[in-house]
C-alpha cells in the first residue's frame, strides 16, 4: 500500500512539474528576423529571374518541399520542378503585411503571403500562397530547410 501511495506521490509531483515548464516563445532577435526576412525577398527575386543555380545555394541538402497538393519533394525534385521550361514565374509578390518571422535560436519559421502569376502552357495563372519556411542557421548562414504551400481564394 505504502509502494503505491508513493508512486502516486511521485507521478503527480511529475505530472505537476511538467505543466509549469514554460512554452516556446520566440527570441528577441531582430538582427535574425532581418536576414531571414531579406533572404526570404531574395529567394523570391531569385524565383522571378529564374537563377536556379543561386535559388539552390540556400537550399539545405535534406531541404523538403510540402506542395499545395499533398505531394513532398526533396530538395532535387523541388529544383527539378523549378527549372521545368514548361511553367515561368513572371511575378512573386510577398504580402509585407502578412510577412511573420519568429526566430528560436538558430531556427527561424517565416509565414507569409504570396502572389504568384507563372505562365504555364501558354497561359498566364495567377495564386495567392501561404507559404511557411523553416530556416536553419548553419555555418553563419541561414538556409532553408522546409516549405510548405497552402493554396488561398482571392
Amino acid at each position: 500500500m505504502r509502494k503505491v501511495f508513493t508512486i502516486s506521490i511521485l507521478l503527480a509531483l511529475s505530472i505537476a512539474l511538467t505543466a509549469q515548464q514554460p512554452i516556446a516563445q520566440a527570441d528577441a532577435n531582430p538582427t535574425a528576423v532581418a536576414e531571414v526576412k531579406a533572404l526570404e525577398l531574395k529567394l523570391a527575386e531569385l524565383s522571378v529571374s529564374g537563377n536556379w543555380d543561386d535559388y539552390a545555394k540556400h537550399l539545405a541538402s535534406d531541404y523538403l518541399h510540402t506542395r499545395d497538393n499533398g505531394h513532398v519533394e526533396s530538395r532535387d525534385e523541388a529544383l527539378a520542378n523549378l527549372r521545368d521550361v514548361k511553367r515561368k514565374i513572371i511575378v512573386m509578390e510577398i504580402e509585407p503585411a502578412n510577412l511573420a518571422i519568429r526566430i528560436y535560436g538558430d531556427t527561424a519559421v517565416s509565414n507569409a503571403e504570396f502572389t504568384i502569376s507563372a505562365r504555364e502552357a501558354g497561359q498566364v495563372k495567377t495564386r495567392r500562397t501561404r507559404r511557411t519556411d523553416v530556416f536553419v542557421k548553419r555555418d553563419a548562414q541561414w538556409c532553408l530547410v522546409a516549405g510548405q504551400d497552402t493554396t488561398i481564394g482571392k
